[in-house]
C-alpha cells in the first residue's frame, strides 16, 4: 500500500496530467507559426504551414497517448500492490 496520503496522489496526478493540453496547444502552435514563416520565406503558401500543422496535432496526440499509457502502468503497478 502506498505511504502517499490520497489527497497528494491526486495532486500528483491532476498536476501532472494537467499539462497534457498544454502540450497539445504549444506543438500545434509551434507547427502553425514556423510554417507560416517557412511559407513566408520559400513562397510555398499554404503547403508548409498545413504540413506543419498536421505534424504538431500529431506530436500532441502522441503525447497524449504516451501520458495515458503511463497512467495505466501506474494503476496497474498500484492495483497489483493492493492486491
Amino acid at each position: 500500500m502506498s505511504n502517499k496520503p490520497k489527497f497528494k496522489k491526486v495532486f500528483d496526478q491532476v498536476s501532472r496530467y494537467s499539462t497534457v493540453g498544454l502540450e497539445l496547444g504549444f506543438s500545434v502552435a509551434i507547427g502553425v507559426v514556423a510554417g507560416y514563416y517557412l511559407d513566408r520565406w520559400l513562397g510555398t503558401t499554404p503547403w508548409l504551414t498545413i504540413f506543419l500543422l498536421l505534424c504538431g496535432v500529431a506530436a500532441g496526440f502522441k503525447r497524449i497517448y504516451l501520458a495515458l499509457k503511463s497512467l495505466e502502468r501506474e494503476q496497474e503497478k498500484e492495483d497489483a500492490a493492493d492486491s
